[in-house]
């Protein structure tokens, strides 16, 4: 088949989670039974019931510079609150750190586990209610190349995601860490390999952030653990981050998008749950009366006869749906065969006319998509969504041919 695919310009899910970010709005979603008081709380909002296999491991800056700032309270309170609404089927981790990177573990060699209640509180338990002592270094590409190994010993090659939690930029001594010898200081020993460090200072902690060298063997193990299909999100707490937003947003993320500024810590909890939403890519339930969007199938020319667009075309409001692609009938054009569009909705009822024929088929999202299928032989000449079969029927039956035709096709 042939597909066509326009240009389209729906907002991504992401795309509105930092924009809300910004405008600090998440005070709509209300906090409620998190065990956790202020706005550091991870928001009760919609449920998200599974993740399916994603493994998550949060790498935590626990350096002196946060203890100056005084906001460990309001991270602490984040992250826990964070991870006790992390879905059971998402296998979480952590690695503090500060002059070294500190892998945390629910038992010796144990890093990775599923966020049941009993885990989720080893975890919570793992982050220090002390402030961070007053540590002047920010290993912060040692604590990625931790995170990595862990996911790649761990994991379940599926979703795999590490979130940078930081308030500057990389800052730290050369050295091997992982062997439990100095330097760097306080290293820590590491089942899952050593990594040497050079970009740093050497005989000393580095007093000053981001030095070139340090920038480059971050931005280094960075694109590396990107380009075997990490994700890396990095969230970056105060106002730009001590001046390394650009940074962390353009250098460590794996996109720009993949950048959260958090300028007050108070906000941490939220932002992350925000963050999960995403990455777990929830749904919505579908509980409407009426029709929800119908889109027709249109070919426009310019005054010269030249096609300058054929696709599907909103019908009225298009609502929670935007229109994303189509493929042709094998061997014919203008002939959609199938439609594509994407919705918030994690099910939803279509009704397909092509011909003289209706289908009345219900439609689960795939990674935020669904597709309509045509009633062979016929092409599409619209698809109109519903929430209920009832309501698809009725609208279908509505017309002359009374919605004749096949129902209960399974679509994609």
């Amino acid at each position: 088949m042939t597909t066509q695919t326009p240009t389209t310009y729906p907002l991504t899910r992401r795309a509105v989670l930092k924009s809300a970010a910004a405008a600090g709005a998440f005070s709509a979603f209300g906090v409620a039974g998190t065990g956790f008081v202020g706005r550091a709380a991870a928001d009760d909002h919609t449920v998200i019931n599974t993740c399916n296999d994603l493994d998550v491991v949060v790498a935590l800056d626990y350096s002196g510079s946060i203890r100056s700032a005084g906001t460990w309270p309001d991270i602490q309170s984040g992250v826990e609150s964070f991870f006790g609404v992390v879905p059971e089927d998402v296998q979480l981790g952590m690695v503090l750190f500060g002059d070294a990177p500190d892998a945390r573990a629910y038992a010796p060699g144990d890093y990775l586990r599923l966020a049941t209640a009993a885990n989720v509180g080893i975890l919570q338990g793992e982050v220090p209610a002390a402030t961070p002592p007053g540590e002047n270094a920010t290993h912060m590409p040692g604590a990625l190349a931790f995170a990595d190994a862990i996911l790649d010993q761990e994991g379940r090659d599926g979703n795999e995601v590490i979130i940078l939690v930081t308030d500057g930029g990389p800052n730290y001594q050369n050295g091997i860490v992982g062997d439990g010898a100095a330097p760097p200081a306080d290293d820590t020993t590491f089942p899952y390999g050593t990594f040497e460090f050079t970009g740093g200072t050497t005989g000393g902690e580095n007093g000053i952030a981001g030095e070139a060298g340090e920038l480059a063997e971050t931005t280094a193990i960075a694109t590396a653990i990107k380009d075997a299909g990490v994700r890396i999100i990095t969230v970056g707490i105060g106002q730009n981050v001590a001046g390394f937003d650009d940074y962390l947003e353009n250098n460590v993320a794996s996109t720009p998008e993949d950048f959260v500024a958090v300028a007050e810590a108070e906000d941490l909890g939220a932002q992350l749950q925000a963050l999960l939403t995403e990455i777990c890519d929830e749904c919505l339930p579908c509980d409407d009366d009426g029709q929800l969007a119908k889109f027709e199938y249109v070919v426009e020319y310019d005054e010269e006869g030249v096609v300058t667009f054929d696709g599907f075309r909103p019908d009225g409001d298009a609502g929670d749906f935007a229109y994303v692609s189509y493929e042709n009938k094998e061997g014919a054009t203008y002939d959609p065969a199938t439609a594509t569009f994407a919705t918030e909705y994690c099910s939803v009822w279509a009704v397909v006319k092509a011909g003289q024929e209706f289908s009345v088929t219900e439609l689960t999202a795939t990674d935020g998509q669904v597709t309509a299928e045509y009633v062979a032989p016929y092409a599409i000449s619209f698809v109109a969504f519903f929430c209920s079969e009832d309501a698809a029927t009725a609208f279908a039956e509505s017309f002359p041919s009374r919605g004749r035709g096949r129902n209960g096709r399974r679509g994609r």
